[in-house]
């Protein structure tokens, strides 16, 4: 049973793979230091703080488990509206709604599709 939302993670922005920006999706990762172990891995719409402004996200929390094997859990935002280098810095970002369960796509191009279907649906 997932826990109740809103629930607010921070950490320090660390570097991912960029392939966010090879399809004009960038994200900010972080591995939260809270507990996230009773919070169902996948994509929730969010909200990012950075210092004292607040961004519509859309967050994946879980392994990334079609472009990465390591297993490590990670909170990966896509942010709205914001444009800027967030490295080293720290975020907070508290998941609002469960969207959908992370899972494994066949290939980078559907993973980048539901990317995509994703930010449309809970961004606009």
């Amino acid at each position: 049973m997932m826990r109740k939302l809103p629930y607010t993670i921070t950490g320090v922005v660390v570097h991912g793979n960029s392939l966010g920006n090879t399809i004009n999706v960038p994200t900010a990762n972080i591995i939260p230091r809270e507990d996230i172990s009773g919070y169902d891995k996948g994509v929730y719409r969010s909200r990012v703080r950075v210092e004292e402004k607040e961004y519509d996200s859309i967050t994946n929390l879980g392994t990334k488990p079609t472009v990465s094997d390591t297993g490590c859990v990670n909170a990966e935002s896509f942010i709205k509206d914001f444009h800027g280098d967030l490295y080293n810095r720290e975020i907070s970002v508290t998941l609002l709604e469960f969207v959908r369960p992370e899972r494994k796509f066949a290939s980078f191009e559907e993973l980048t599709e539901q990317i995509r279907k994703d930010i449309e649906e809970n961004l606009g």
